[in-house]
């Protein structure tokens, strides 16, 4: 009840201040799935849990828990904390039981927030999610934050225009090795993001 609340104000507010603005949300498959978004600040988390109507439970860097503030909300987030910089098998099992319950996950696979805006590279955890659960990846384009709440700042600016774009469901291939297809998978979001991001 308390996220629902929360995400309604957060929405209105970005309504109002920052023209938010949600495209294709008819490509959302039902069921669970893993919203996988390039990360320009730390308010795109934010904005891809006022894109939709469901709950989106977040992989988050432990990091962030240190942090009173952010801590609190993602508590109610119920997010799950990730060690970076190396593979975290607790997080991933966490997040694997998420999808077997029936919740979305989101995850930002760069593993950090990009110093440039610009998607550069992403690490493979959430494919490897996707091939081990079996659920769609959902590439999501996130525009707009960058300028509104940059890079090490924490205080937003009250105006401008986000904007966030849901692109096709990517299936995994389970008929194919592992290591194959969480490459091939890395790509095709990579590619789909990019593209939506220069539209």
């Amino acid at each position: 009840m308390l996220y629902r609340i929360l995400r309604l104000i957060a929405k209105l507010i970005l309504k109002i201040f920052y023209s938010f603005e949600v495209k294709y949300e008819k490509n959302l498959p039902e069921g669970a799935c893993i919203f996988v978004a390039n990360h320009q600040s730390l308010l795109d988390s934010v904005v891809v849990a006022c894109s939709v109507k469901r709950p989106v439970i977040f992989l988050a860097s432990s990091e962030l828990y240190k942090r009173r503030f952010l801590k609190y909300f993602l508590k109610i987030d119920k997010a799950i904390p990730i060690k970076k910089n190396s593979p975290d098998l607790n997080a991933i099992k966490q997040a694997l039981s998420r999808l077997e319950e029936g919740h979305t996950i989101g995850l930002f696979p760069e593993g950090r927030i990009s110093p440039t805006g610009k998607v550069e590279k992403m690490y493979e955890g959430a494919m490897y999610i996707a091939y081990k659960s079996g659920k769609p990846i959902v590439p999501v384009a996130i525009k707009g934050t960058r300028e509104i709440l940059p890079f090490g700042k924490y205080f937003p600016k009250f105006r401008g225009k986000i904007e966030l774009k849901i692109g096709e469901p990517i299936y995994p291939n389970l008929n194919i090795d592992i290591k194959m297809e969480i490459v091939e998978l890395r790509d095709k979001v990579m590619q789909n993001i990019l593209t939506m991001l220069e539209e």
